[in-house]
């Protein structure tokens, strides 16, 4: 399930040197998988700092507005 995750985020991290809005998106998406796999074997650390960098791309995808493009 991780990879899955990984997978997100790095096609997130892809489009956001891209300068794409949507990417930001993407990386939600696998810290999310990530929250609910670390739950699931119980590691709650790892899952507190997956819902910050989901709070932070979040954030950036709020901040950039739509001028960036989706």
């Amino acid at each position: 399930m991780g990879w899955i995750g990984n997978i997100f985020i790095v096609l997130g991290l892809w489009g956001i040197g891209d300068k794409k809005r949507a990417a930001f998106i993407f990386s939600i998406i696998g810290e999310t998988i990530w929250v609910i796999h670390s739950l699931m074997i119980g590691m709650y650390d790892l899952a507190a700092i997956c819902v910050v960098f989901a709070a932070l791309a979040f954030r950036s995808w709020r901040k950039w507005g739509t001028s960036s493009g989706i």
